[in-house]
């Protein structure tokens, strides 16, 4: 056997898997696992990631694992790869024995850290907390998270792509989110918000924030951080405008009703509605779209002023989906 890339060893892979040769993976899982073979085959660390990538696309966790492994050998200080063993490694290995990597890319300066080693060493955490034996142990792993995420933040200025210092605070909010520590887990997303370098580019934790106030019933801030999330301009969108939008709109109604002004401003509400049902009509979420129609039939009712959305436009469309979505 010979495979002259990385990249080809995992079309062979994929390959094999779909066809369930599974004579043939074991042969070439055989052949990369050769030292010399590992040393040799064609690929740059980068090129190893994407191959793991295209593996774990096709549901070959354990082959995107020893993947990796190979890159490692190659590559052994590259954070990406260890990220990706740490990452795939939750799927397919124990908790122990992914530990050993976690412990080789902790020993690597921070500022060498892409996104990724920060993400999978705090997911891995994340996961392992529960397997804490004492609660020495436990607050032992959790200043673990903590650590992660706080050389995240402090090593910003490392990183290529602007746009994954968000994710920094992202993990620091779903840390103390599974503490219920309610109060820093706000705290933090009001600071990616107000920070220089995360203001601009934070709209998954206006739009986290915006959820948690609606939730609270503050309908003030609700809006204020659905509008900010709304204005953030981003390449590839990372919220659902849709759903953005229907938090936004919801938000103005109870503010409006708060102040007794809703039937003044009611055409004001509907517009905020009718660019909520646009977005959500065009990511297809019928229920969210739906729940925008009968709420706007509501306040029709409720004040005598037509909204001329026009909702049945695309009516014989929505029923088929909602047929296709039933089971949601």
């Amino acid at each position: 056997m010979y495979i002259p890339s990385v990249e080809e060893a995992a079309k062979i892979i994929a390959t094999s898997y779909n066809q369930e040769d599974f004579d043939k993976l074991k042969e070439v899982i055989k052949y990369l696992k050769d030292n010399e073979v590992a040393k040799t085959i064609a690929g740059n660390a980068s090129e190893f990631h994407n191959a793991t990538v295209h593996l774990t696309r096709v549901g070959c966790f354990d082959y995107a694992y020893a993947l990796a492994m190979v890159g490692h050998v190659r590559y052994p200080k590259n954070t990406d790869l260890l990220g990706d063993l740490l990452c795939y490694g939750l799927r397919c290995r124990t908790y122990k024995e992914l530990e050993q990597w976690y412990n080789e890319l902790d020993a690597i300066m921070r500022r060498f850290w892409t996104w990724r080693a920060y993400q999978f060493s705090f997911d891995y955490w994340m996961e392992r907390l529960p397997e804490a034996e004492n609660d020495a142990q436990l607050i032992e792993w959790q200043s673990k998270i903590e650590k992660i995420c706080d050389d995240f933040i402090a090593n910003f200025k490392y990183l290529t792509d602007q746009s994954d210092r968000e994710k920094a605070y992202v993990m620091k909010f779903e840390y103390y989110n599974s503490i219920g520590d309610e109060k820093e887990a706000i705290k933090t997303l009001v600071e990616a918000t107000t920070n220089p370098e995360t203001a601009n580019k934070c709209a998954q934790c206006a739009l986290k924030l915006a959820d948690r106030y609606f939730e609270l019933g503050d309908y003030e801030n609700s809006y204020k951080y659905a509008k900010k999330a709304i204005e953030i301009k981003e390449d590839q969108p990372s919220i659902n405008l849709g759903y953005t939008n229907y938090i936004l709109a919801m938000s103005l109604e109870w503010i409006k009703r708060e102040n007794n002004s809703i039937a003044r401003d009611i055409k004001q509400v509907y517009s905020a509605y009718y660019s909520a049902y646009i977005y959500l009509r065009d990511s297809n979420r019928i229920k969210l779209m739906d729940s925008v129609e009968k709420q706007v039939r509501k306040l029709e009712f409720e004040y005598g002023e037509p909204s001329n959305i026009p909702f049945d436009n695309d009516g014989g469309n929505r029923s088929l989906l909602r047929l296709l979505q039933s089971d949601d």
